[in-house]
């Protein structure tokens, strides 16, 4: 099954201008299964990525995650990704998100984003994952 996040651009929030823009997607479990859904806050990235694949398990009872992000876009992207985990009523599990990983996606490759929950107690997740400017910046004195 393939999730686009081009088709929910529609519903975006806006994000404020001094934060980075992120797109990403939340999976929700419910006895064993995983429903999908899609968020975009930055409908340009959303029109160059999808998720193609979400699989899960428990290892040492703790929920192990690997989401497959493939590009749609013909040249190389430079992102960066984290994990946060929620616990069974969808509170955010304090200190315990991923920090931000690089990335680098090249033009219509995929790739797969491991996670694994801090503790027993985080059962659902959301990946965010945003562009990485590669512009050189200037220091001024």
């Amino acid at each position: 099954m393939k999730y686009t996040l081009p088709f929910v651009a529609a519903i975006m929030l806006s994000a404020c201008a001094t934060q980075p823009v992120t797109s990403g997607i939340s999976v929700e479990q419910s006895k064993n299964t995983f429903n999908e859904q899609l968020h975009v806050d930055n409908p340009a990235l959303g029109e160059k990525l999808a998720i193609t694949d979400v699989k899960t398990r428990q290892t040492n009872q703790l929920t192990d995650v690997v989401v497959t992000l493939s590009s749609q876009y013909k040249k190389s992207q430079y992102l960066q990704y984290q994990f946060n985990w929620y616990d069974k009523d969808g509170f955010v599990i304090k200190g315990n998100h991923s920090p931000w990983q690089a990335l680098t996606l090249f033009g219509f490759s995929k790739t797969q984003l491991p996670g694994l929950a801090p503790t027993p107690t985080a059962v659902t997740f959301s990946l965010a994952v945003r562009e990485v400017s590669t512009d050189a910046q200037e220091f001024k004195e």
